[in-house]
């Protein structure tokens, strides 16, 4: 089966999934090449500089930074988690697509669209008045990618049956 099913147009266009995966994909990759900017891009505030042992009483080691300032923060490990999962979105998202597997690409969409409305939550609890913003477009992305998985399952006609025997079940058209 082709792009168009054989002329069915009812098939959904491929390059957005690809445009969509490559997105995740990036946004994973920041993740790892600037992991404190990323906290600001995705809304929340970089953990606390863990304290100078001068300031617990004990001697610096040699070669040890003075932290400049009580601002100062880092990047938390968690924050390469995140673009392990981004990554991994990306490739499953493309590679689904390139298979031809197009129900498990409008389901791994919705999968998308909720960590979006989970994302969301997290910034607007933990990420502080001034990030509350940025929540509302984790939510953007949830809406957008909600919405396109729905219009994807109404318009390609999606409704997965099972079939097989026993206790390994296939889905199938």
């Amino acid at each position: 089966m082709g792009y168009y099913n054989n002329f069915n147009f009812r098939a959904a266009p491929p390059i957005p999934a690809y445009f969509i995966g490559a997105g995740s994909i990036l946004l994973g990759v920041h993740c790892f090449v600037r992991p404190t900017q990323e906290y600001g891009r995705f809304g929340l505030p970089l953990e606390p500089a863990p304290r100078a042992k001068r300031d617990r009483g004990e001697k610096r080691e040699r070669g040890e930074r003075r932290s400049s300032s009580a601002e100062e923060g880092r990047a938390s490990p968690l924050v390469y988690i995140k673009g392990v999962r981004e990554v991994t979105y990306g490739v499953a998202l493309g590679v689904l697509k390139w298979l031809k597997h197009d129900d498990a690409v409008t389901a791994l969409t919705a999968v998308l669209a909720l960590a979006g409305l989970g994302d969301g939550v997290v910034v607007w609890l933990h990420g502080g008045e001034k990030n509350r913003r940025k929540a509302v477009g984790h939510w953007g992305a949830f809406l957008i990618l909600g919405g396109w998985s729905v219009w994807r399952f109404l318009t390609t006609g999606s409704s997965p049956r099972m079939v097989g025997s026993g206790g390994f079940q296939v889905f199938r058209k």
